[in-house]
């Protein structure tokens, strides 16, 4: 273990990159056995079950959640599962860190409060122990508060929103403004709409956007509007760089000149981020901590400098990050299944002999691999059961053509021609087969795939329907003559 005392010297090196008051509150509980103590994923299901029991009925927190709660069900059970020490069940699988999947909402002081009598309600009901109600309850408290966004009166750009979707138009004007580096234009428009600036995370975006163009005039009209030059914004999910680090990406010299003017500070995300083993060397020599320290920019999630080596491509940084770690790798699912993503073998190998679980590496292109597709069935990679295969393969959906070869790959590697989508879209009937799918996008080279597979090709989703049924809806390009035809010869 590392000892409390250099783990907040870590701390203060990458404070600079925390966007939420009150940080320590999103992680107080990481490491204790409260989430065994309780009584681990049942208690926990029953708790969040109580909690969002009593939002459906209250009419002022309702409207700040989506239409239908089934997911957000879900995804708030594996954040508390990871937040009370369960493991990282929520940070492997989340895109989105809890700044920014509430900053478009008008979160005030007395619906936070609101939020925490629900739970309070439901942890009563659902934790025996009183001790532990009271552990949970002083962390919960810090973590609802900390979201808080607006006074009474709701900043324009977060009124006309819904979850994370931007809806408002100076604020969207801004971002192409910002990118194109049209400065006098976004100065009026700042000056006319203020509350453009008003989300923190909007701000960070367009001196994101502004480093990585090399627009050093609006990089300046940023600084001056009060813009914190060291704010991290996504460049993907979860990777989070500083306007800095942007501009190095980019190789925008003159305005990684004027962000370290205006007192732009180097981290260890960043040089794992970019590569820099020389600079990163020096980081874990002055502190080996920094090696496993979460990102305080993703606040509760679990997103250390792996994760940004990985994410930048960088073997020899992670090389390197590995060998200075203590302990296990932290998250090392996400980190491994964004380096199959990549389809870089040699991080790939770094992180399973590192310990990394293949087996929840799940349905991805790396079945089709010459070097991957062997190197992590030997490490216990399969393909699930769950269907999520058949979005990937079997869809027309952005733009995805038929791939044959793929779906052929994937069923060697646990893909069943029977298994069903679980999320289907209400139109396309519920769960369906991935011949369902197939048929409606038109593609003959994997209904001939799936059919040689043993797929019945009468069989029906959630509502009856069959996949001839589904051909009827497919787009005007499909040819459902052959693939009528070919339904029909299989069955």
């Amino acid at each position: 273990m590392i000892a409390a005392s250099t783990l907040d010297a870590g701390s203060a090196r990458v404070a600079h990159r925390r966007l939420l008051v009150q940080g320590e509150s999103f992680r107080p509980l990481a490491g204790s056995d409260l989430f065994a103590q309780i009584g681990g994923r049942e208690t926990v299901e029953a708790l969040i079950d109580g909690l969002y029991d009593r939002i459906e009925a209250d009419s002022a927190l309702r409207p700040l959640f989506g239409h239908n709660l089934i997911h957000e069900r879900a995804g708030q059970t594996r954040f508390f599962m990871e937040w009370l020490g369960g493991g990282a069940t929520y940070s492997e699988t989340a895109y989105m860190p809890l700044k920014h999947r509430h900053d478009l909402l008008p979160i005030t002081q007395a619906l936070a409060e609101k939020w925490l009598e629900h739970f309070r309600a439901s942890l009563e009901c659902a934790v025996a122990d009183a001790g532990a109600r009271d552990a949970i309850y002083a962390g919960v408290q810090g973590l609802a508060t900390a979201l808080v966004n607006s006074g009474a009166q709701a900043a324009s750009i977060r009124a006309a929103s819904h979850g994370t979707c931007l809806r408002y138009k100076p604020a969207i004007t801004s971002l192409g403004l910002a990118s194109r580096g049209e400065t006098p234009a976004l100065r009026e428009l700042l000056r006319a709409a203020p509350d453009v600036l008003a989300s923190e995370l909007h701000a960070a975006q367009l001196l994101h956007l502004a480093a990585l163009n090399g627009r050093v005039a609006v990089v300046e009209l940023l600084l001056e509007l009060g813009v914190d030059v060291n704010a991290p914004s996504p460049i993907e999910a979860l990777i989070m760089v500083t306007p800095l680090c942007a501009a190095r990406l980019r190789r925008r010299k003159d305005v990684e000149a004027l962000l370290l003017e205006r007192g732009a500070v180097d981290d260890v995300f960043s040089n794992a981020f970019l590569g820099d083993v020389s600079a990163l060397r020096v980081d874990l020599e002055r502190d080996p901590s920094l090696a496993q320290i979460s990102d305080p920019a993703v606040d509760a999630l679990e997103i250390t400098p792996v994760h940004h080596a990985v994410a930048g491509g960088h073997v020899e940084a992670l090389r390197l990050l590995l060998a200075r770690g203590v302990g296990p790798v932290l998250n090392p699912t996400r980190a491994l299944r964004h380096a199959v993503a990549r389809e870089n073998v040699a991080m790939v190998r770094l992180l399973l002999d590192r310990g990394a679980d293949a087996s929840s590496i799940g349905a991805g292109r790396w079945v089709c691999h010459a070097d991957l597709a062997p190197l992590l069935s030997r490490a216990g990679a399969r393909v699930d059961r769950s269907g999520g295969w058949i979005g990937l393969a079997c869809t027309g959906n952005q733009g995805r053509k038929d791939d044959p070869e793929f779906v052929a790959a994937l069923l060697q590697h646990g893909a069943r021609a029977d298994d069903r989508r679980l999320v289907g879209q209400d139109n396309d009937g519920g769960r369906a087969t991935a011949l369902h799918y197939a048929a409606k996008a038109g593609f003959l080279g994997t209904i001939r795939v799936l059919l040689a597979d043993g797929a019945d090709p009468s069989a029906k989703d959630d509502n009856g329907l069959t996949p001839l049924d589904w051909l009827e809806r497919s787009a005007k390009s499909v040819d459902r003559t052959k693939v009528r035809e070919l339904l029909q010869r299989g069955t």
